[in-house]
């Protein structure tokens, strides 16, 4: 048995693998598949393994915006005006979800 559903093996429905809400049908979904919750992030739980959900190019965003704030340089010439629209909301969602996880490690 697969214990983190990697790449849905277990076939799940997207609402029953990524779930906000549990309707009566997601959660016998879930039952019949003997699916467990791998982890929640904020309101969102996965019954799927979260690095399924990563691709090869969804790797390559993070580690640029992980360079950008280690380097303090940006990927194209000049400033933020001059980066690509991609790269500035790559890097704000990055920033945004890193101080809510800051947030919660102060709260412990």
């Amino acid at each position: 048995m697969e214990a983190r559903n990697c790449h849905n093996v277990k076939g799940l429905s997207e609402e029953a693998r990524a779930v906000f809400s549990y309707t009566s049908g997601v959660k016998e979904e879930i039952k019949e598949a003997k699916a467990a919750k791998v982890i929640s992030l904020g309101d969102l739980r996965l019954y799927e393994c979260p690095l399924s959900y990563l691709t090869e190019e969804t790797g390559a965003v993070m580690r640029l915006v992980f360079l950008i704030e280690d380097s303090g340089r940006l990927y194209c010439g000049g400033g933020w005006g001059d980066q690509p629209c991609w790269l500035v909301e790559a890097f704000e969602t990055y920033r945004a979800e890193r101080g809510k996880f800051q947030k919660r490690l102060e709260k412990k």
